[in-house]
């Protein structure tokens, strides 16, 4: 039977938890604003979490569990020698808890990864209670709303407000142990600097399919492909590449290789920031040392830049990159200059702006082989089907 440890004093109730919570959080000089009822339920516990969250400006929060059972063992054997007097032969060693973290800030000039100093304030509880915690925060963040992404949901806050000053993305993993809950806190600032695929200027066609390609990380992604958001300055590139971001599914390694980041470090994935001081190729050797899933540049230069990329996709890297070209043809021909005699695989993002309007446009297109089949042309992307 799966118990916790009996030296364990973690809280047990939700009103314990969350008092707790509280005053670590006021040691830490986060106080949380406003009135704040003390819940009796798990599913005031969960709204309560949102509400603490959103007030003192955490991050992110996690609910978590996990089986230190072999931990705690192997601690009191070191100890004396024996089997530890910590725990009864044979019992499971649960702990549980809720982690809140907060980002510190970067100091100006900051080169390399941003965002990376998270500050935890840790609140254990009795892992009786984080199976029904789980399923109420399922419940309040509304899992599944979403198809495409079933184990995800929303909440706002303040609750009900339709422009909230904080949106969490909210990510749901099963395990042996129960639900583990993670909430991503995104501001204003961060929702407008990575917007949706559907809001750009984009055909529903090509939306739903460049949607599609990163929500469900298509294969091709994983084949030697290599993304590239084409077109002049000031035509919504770099907007593009933080929208393809925001579209990933939760629990993957990505990396992203930024000149100007926007909106804070934009949720889950690694941002360093490049320029004189720290070169964009020698920004994604490095990431290439830590196996990412995809790999983000914004923007690539020069030859060497596009053959690092091209390595990193003919690798097993998902790569999308921005890149200066007035023309599809033009940013192709980048490829076949940075890789002569390869037949690289793109999908090609370009951008536009109308002279006279000055509205924006965007447009996909594919290499395709020619009649004899020996040489590749950019053509427009066409719907499978």
């Amino acid at each position: 039977m799966t118990t916790p440890s009996p030296k364990s004093e973690a809280p047990a109730t939700p009103d314990a938890v969350f008092a707790s919570l509280l005053q670590k959080l006021g040691e830490a000089g986060r106080n949380a604003r406003g009135a704040v009822a003390s819940p009796k339920t798990p599913e005031a516990l969960a709204a309560a979490l949102f509400d603490v969250a959103g007030s003192t400006g955490a991050a992110m929060f996690s609910v978590w569990a996990a089986d230190d059972t072999d931990t705690v063992a192997e601690e009191d054997e070191d100890a004396d020698g024996d089997e530890g007097d910590g725990a009864v032969a044979g019992e499971r060693i649960i702990n549980a808890g809720i982690t809140l973290f907060f980002i510190a800030k970067d100091t100006p000039g900051t080169v390399g990864l941003l965002g990376a100093e998270r500050v935890p304030v840790r609140q254990p509880m009795a892992y009786a209670l984080y199976p029904s915690l789980g399923k109420a925060l399922a419940a309040h963040a509304k899992r599944g709303m979403d198809p495409v992404m079933p184990d995800r949901g929303t909440v706002s806050f303040p609750a009900g407000a339709a422009d909230p000053d904080i949106e969490f993305r909210v990510s749901f993993r099963e395990d042996a142990l129960g639900t583990w809950t993670t909430a991503l806190a995104r501001d204003r600032e961060t929702r407008q600097a990575y917007p949706s695929i559907a809001s750009l200027p984009l055909s529903a066609e090509a939306a739903a399919f460049l949607k599609g390609h990163f929500n469900r990380l298509d294969q091709k992604l994983f084949n030697g492909q290599v993304v590239l958001l084409t077109g002049a300055s000031g035509t919504g590139r770099s907007t593009t590449l933080r929208a393809v971001m925001d579209a990933l599914p939760d629990n993957v390694h990505a990396l992203a290789a930024v000149e100007e980041p926007k909106g804070g470090p934009g949720g889950a994935i690694g941002i360093v920031k490049v320029g004189p001081e720290l070169k964009l190729v020698q920004t994604l050797r490095s990431f290439l040392r830590q196996d990412p899933d995809l790999l983000f540049a914004d923007e690539v230069r020069t030859l060497e830049d596009m053959q690092m990329l091209c390595n990193a996709a003919f690798t097993g890297h998902a790569t999308v990159s921005v890149l200066e070209a007035k023309t599809p043809e033009e940013g192709y021909a980048w490829l076949t200059e940075a890789m002569p005699g390869l037949p690289v695989h793109a999908l090609i993002v370009h951008h536009m702006r109308d002279a006279a309007t000055g509205a924006l446009a965007m447009t996909l297109h594919e290499p395709k082989p020619t009649e004899d089949g020996n040489t590749l042309r950019v053509v427009p992307w066409t719907p499978e089907g």
